[in-house]
């Protein structure tokens, strides 16, 4: 592992942990962000991640930074907030602690976009959260 991986955004998380990804190393794509994209992973971590994990305990984040070849790959929607650092995917393992996570991060938290996904299913795996400083948080839920 790098040094650049090793280095962490927050308290508890680090770059490799939100730039992982499995189809980036099945297709040997780089996924590394640039210095603003960088940036809003760290801003992420802090106002968004790290809150909930004082309130939760450990998290596991399934997909954090996408490159956009990354992001095709995966059928990430274009403009995904993935590519610019500022989107993280958390896995639930218990509908009931996904929905407490779901509500704490509505009630207190900062964020732009708030998704339990695959949207429409009856057994939601992962919550989609976004945090920006481009703009004015839109707090919006799906």
């Amino acid at each position: 592992m790098t040094q650049q991986e090793k280095q962490h955004l927050s308290e508890h998380f680090t770059f490799y942990e939100m730039t992982r990804s499995g189809t980036a190393t099945d297709h040997d794509l780089p996924n590394l962000p640039n210095l603003q994209q960088e940036q809003a992973l760290r801003d992420l971590a802090l106002h968004v991640l790290e809150p909930l994990r004082r309130r939760f305990g450990p998290i596991v984040i399934s997909s954090g930074y996408r490159s956009p070849k990354v992001n095709r790959l995966v059928g990430g929607v274009s403009g995904s907030q993935h590519t610019r650092g500022e989107a993280a995917d958390i896995v639930i393992n218990h509908l009931e602690r996904g929905m407490r996570m779901y509500d704490f991060i509505r009630r207190h938290l900062d964020f732009d976009q708030l998704i339990f996904e695959p949207i429409g299913s009856s057994d939601p795996r992962w919550i989609h959260v976004s945090f920006t400083t481009r703009r004015k948080n839109r707090h919006h839920c799906l």
